[in-house]
């Protein structure tokens, strides 16, 4: 089993934010954060319909409560056993191209060194790159984690570029870049194909290591 995964959640609605022109807006929309997974999550289930059956089973995850500690992730883990899980993927913030891994069409994947994962989809001809910034600890802000504490190789594939309008009002979704997002849609869903199909991922040596606790 595969589980492919995104929040729909956000911030919600918080404390007004007065913008350039002017105008004051509370409503975090969260059109890349994560309304781009979403979105992508969608796709691959339409992929995944209209193709060859996996050989693998996929379970298509879209959970709440990410921003507010993983609630609809860790809601799910004691509810389905998980002993024939071999990968979880994660898709958040997507909508947006980064220059430092590339650019158009070009994703990474958060934690890349721990497991086999990234390695296997490269060779395989996959757009997805190492995480560009690994002082961010992004392999520990989404729900990827709650999956690799108890030793599922997990992760989250990723273009997002630290823009400013992260966490913010003004995350809308006039700010996307389709084209781009389109691309890295293809390669997720080739992604997700290809660990429904193929080898099983496997932890590093040293993969595991700061997994303890909650």
């Amino acid at each position: 089993m595969v589980v492919v995964g995104a929040h729909y959640d956000h911030v919600g609605i918080g404390a007004p934010v007065v913008d350039a022109q002017g105008v004051a807006d509370s409503i975090y929309n969260g059109a890349d954060d994560d309304g781009s997974g979403t979105v992508a999550v969608l796709e691959i289930a339409r992929a995944l319909m209209e193709g060859t059956a996996p050989r693998r089973t996929v379970v298509l995850l879209l959970s709440t409560g990410e921003e507010m500690g993983l609630l609809g992730t860790r809601w799910y883990i004691p509810v389905f056993p998980l002993e024939q899980t071999v990968a979880d993927l994660q898709i958040e913030m997507i909508g947006r191209p980064d220059e430092v891994s590339g650019g158009f069409g070009r994703g990474w994947l958060t934690g890349y060194e721990r497991t086999t994962m990234g390695d296997q989809l490269q060779e395989a001809g996959s757009p997805i790159v190492p995480d560009p910034r690994p002082d961010q600890n992004f392999f520990f802000r989404s729900d990827n984690i709650a999956f690799a504490r108890i030793g599922i190789p997990a992760h989250t594939l990723s273009s997002f570029n630290l823009h400013g309008d992260y966490h913010r009002p003004s995350d809308e979704v006039e700010l996307v870049d389709f084209a781009h997002m389109a691309a890295l849609v293809e390669a997720a869903i080739e992604a997700v194909r290809f660990l429904a199909d193929g080898p099983t991922p496997a932890w590093k040596e040293g993969g595991m290591d700061g997994l303890t606790g909650n």
